[in-house]
């Protein structure tokens, strides 16, 4: 009995080996090697940048690739925000890629900085671009500021934050926003030239209704034609204070 139940054993293993070498065989065989590699999402990188990054060949073993490796290697280049990669049986792979796209600009030195919404830089131009980036002006810049890099996270955070709870149209009327590092607030400048003197995120929705009257006021004076406004400040609980240029 003892060798019957040791030969059933032996007879399992082998089973179980010759199975597990089929597998590895069949998975490894020709019928795997990758013969098409397709790349979307991409519009300013070319996919011979995006391939080369991904370390990704034809006839490389489909089962051979790692997704997350050549996806981060991807996201090495300054402009690649996110990679993903995708096996498709039997032979295909397919690589989607999300570009950063400019969501303010920030003057530095004799250049221009393109940030997407997370703060990073990803561009540097020589003038400003057109369209309707947001403009960025901040006290404290690292000296030298290069592709990939985060630039001052907690200025674009909070400036972010005081963007987006801005409905769009009144957006259009600001003409920059200003991080002061020493005390960690806001300044909003409008396209006529008032300082809001913003604040923090405290109070941001109360804060936010003030600008809209803000915006107003400048409407009703420029018709008016009386004395234009100096700066407001909303930093503290009560009616903001108002001061005119006249």
């Amino acid at each position: 009995m003892g060798q019957k139940k040791y030969v059933r054993r032996f007879s399992l293993i082998l089973l179980a080996f010759v199975a597990l070498l089929s597998a590895y065989l069949f998975m490894h065989s020709t019928i795997f090697d990758v013969t098409q590699i397709r790349v979307s999402g991409n519009e300013k990188v070319t996919q011979e940048e995006i391939l080369a990054l991904s370390g990704l060949t034809p006839g490389m073993n489909l089962f051979s690739l790692d997704e997350k490796l050549a996806g981060k290697s991807i996201e090495v280049h300054p402009m690649i925000k996110q990679a993903q990669i995708k096996r498709h049986l039997p032979n295909q792979v397919s690589i989607n890629v999300v570009e950063r796209q400019v969501w303010a600009v920030i003057p530095f030195k004799d250049l221009f900085l393109c940030i997407d919404d997370s703060g990073v830089c990803f561009d540097k131009l020589n003038t400003v671009p057109v369209g309707n980036e947001l403009i960025i002006t901040l006290e404290m810049v690292p000296e030298y500021v290069n592709l990939g890099q985060t630039v001052n996270s907690r200025a674009t955070q909070m400036i972010r934050a005081v963007w987006q709870a801005i409905p769009s149209d009144e957006q259009a009327f600001i003409s920059d926003i200003h991080y002061q590092d020493q005390d960690k607030t806001v300044k909003i400048y409008t396209l006529q030239g008032t300082e809001v003197r913003f604040g923090n995120l405290e109070r941001l929705d109360e804060k936010v209704k003030m600008f809209s009257e803000v915006l107003g006021m400048e409407k009703e004076m420029s018709e008016k034609g009386i004395d234009e406004l100096e700066y407001v400040d909303l930093r503290f609980k009560g009616e903001p204070v108002v001061k005119t240029k006249g």
